[in-house]
Parts: structure tokens; sequence; C-alpha cells
């Protein structure tokens, strides 16, 4: 079932939260994600995905990053650059599109909408020269706004660091959006039974993400759990061991460099040692001068460290 809902602020709360979950509660997968059920997504794993549909609590706003920020500000100049080049009428959409089938829960935000026969268009700023190839995690945001919105072909936009308008047309077959719509469904039945998806491994950052809220009480393990206790004290020992190697052979080959900034070996440089410059903000002063304005601007953080005793 194909389906509408009202578009709340983009980058809103509201509007994180309607993509994180449907009307019934039940967990979603927003277009921008969709690359990560089959881990071809540079910037979130199937394990981010994973943890984030798990959680009890739907994704908070964060600081855009300059990419996003420069997408966000451009791209209504884009799609007014668009119209007039191809002399079409383009708007964005006030809803969001959603499609709930065989399992599958997808929701996708569209750019813009052409006025005469809503073909999708996607924009895209990137700052590097566009080469004329669709990445991966752009292919799947594709394929599923083909599934949302009922369509088969996505009308790419892309502004690159040539300063030019690149257009390309991704086609979408049946096959591709049923084998989408299949992946997604497998993905979401795991999340909705509570457990991870087959083949997604949590990482600890994953783990402190998901439980991030511990509360006053003790859990009781098998015997078993310990051989993980122990394997995590080999490791720290094996990681101190090694943190020592590196520092005696950097200590060798510094000595060898002595005040050369480069090394070379034949006509290839095989090592730098250069120096840097960091300025970092005198925290201890600023407190000291002014106590008052560092309490204002002071900000507590929560985390969870683990710590294992292997040891009796």
């Amino acid at each position: 079932m194909r389906y509408q809902v009202s578009k709340p602020e983009h980058g809103s709360q509201e509007w994180l939260t309607v993509r994180w979950q449907d009307e019934n509660g039940l967990k979603r997968i927003a277009a921008s994600s969709a690359a990560a059920i089959y881990n071809q997504h540079p910037y979130m794993t199937a394990a981010d995905l994973a943890t984030e549909l798990l959680r009890e609590t739907p994704p908070e706003p964060k600081q855009p990053s300059q990419a996003m920020e420069r997408g966000n500000r451009l791209e209504p100049v884009i799609i007014e650059w668009v119209q007039s080049l191809e002399a079409i009428i383009l708007y964005t959409p006030k809803k969001l599109h959603c499609l709930n089938k065989d399992g599958a829960r997808l929701i996708a935000t569209i750019d813009a909408m052409c006025a005469h026969d809503d073909r999708v268009y996607e924009i895209k700023t990137i700052s590097k020269r566009w080469d004329g190839k669709l990445p991966a995690h752009w292919y799947w945001q594709g394929v599923q706004q083909a599934a949302c919105v009922g369509v088969h072909e996505i009308f790419w936009r892309i502004f690159d660091s040539d300063m030019m308008i690149h257009n390309y047309t991704q086609w979408v077959s049946s096959d591709e959006i049923q084998m989408h719509i299949n992946a997604a469904a497998e993905f979401l039945k795991a999340i909705d039974n509570g457990v991870l998806p087959d083949d997604v491994v949590l990482s600890y950052e994953n783990a402190s993400d998901l439980y991030n809220k511990p509360i006053a009480k003790q859990v009781i393990l098998n015997d078993d759990a310990m051989n993980l206790i122990i394997r995590i004290e080999q490791i720290k020992v094996a990681k101190k061991e090694f943190e020592k190697l590196e520092s005696e052979a950097k200590a060798e080959l510094a000595f060898l460099m002595k005040d050369a900034e480069e090394a070379v070996i034949g006509d290839r440089v095989v090592a730098t040692w250069k120096p840097q410059k960091r300025r970092v903000f005198d925290s201890a002063r600023f407190e000291s001068e002014h106590p008052a304005l560092s309490e204002k601007y002071r900000k507590d953080t929560e985390f969870r460290v683990l710590k294992t005793k292997g040891k009796k």
C-alpha cells in the first residue's frame, strides 16, 4: 500500500520521528538510509541502522555537517535553475511518500516533482567532479524513492565542483523494487522481534548507543561468558604490547631521520616527520578568569564505561 503523510520541517525532531516509525509505532526505513541494509552506505553501517531502529527513542536533530548545510542551502537554488534550463515547473512535495508491502515499511522524502507529470527529481551537491556514475547509496535511495512513489525513473540533477548541473536518469525495474522490498522486510522482521538482522554485528559504539540508560541491577551470566572476559583481557594486554612496540619502532626511525622532515628510499618518500600546529582553548585559564561565564557554557555528558574484571 502506498500512501502519504504530512511532511514536518526538514531536519526537525518531528521529521526524524515520522521517518523512524509509522503511525502504528512500527519502525521503518528512510530512503537516505536504504543502502545501509546492504552495508553499502559510506556513512552508516547495517549495525548503525539496526541500532537506530532498535532504540526506544527516535534519533535527535544534530548539527548539520558542512556537506549537509551546503545541500540544504543550494537545493532550492538548483531546483529553480533546473526549471529554467529544462523549461519545466517543479514543486517540492509537502508530503512524505510511504510504502507498506510484504512486511517492508519504507518512507521517502522527495526533493522535487514535475508539476506536469509528477516525475521525481533528486537534487545533489558534491564537492568533487561528477564522474557520471551513481554511487551505491544514491542508487538504493533512488530504488526506494521509486518504490514509495510508484515510478520507474528517478531524474538526478547533480551540482559538482565544476559549478555545473549534470543530468542522470536512473531506471528502476519492478524486479529491483521487489528485491529491495524483500531485503527491507527481512531486516525489519528482525527489528520487530527485537533482535539483530542476520549477519549484522554490533560494534561497542553501537551497543553503547543502544543501551545508554543503565539500571542499577545485576545480570547473571553463564560460565561461557567468562571466555569473553578472558578474551577482552588478552586483547588489552596485546594492545599495550603493540603500542610499546610501535613506540620503540618509531623512536628508531626518528633517530635515523634526526632533524630531516622526510625520509626516502630510492626515489620514494617513505616517511615524513614534520611539525604541526594546533590551537587549543585554555579552559583552565578561562574558568579561572571568568568562572560565571564558564559555568554558563559548561555541558555535562553521561556515558557508560565497560570494565572487565578477569582476575579474582
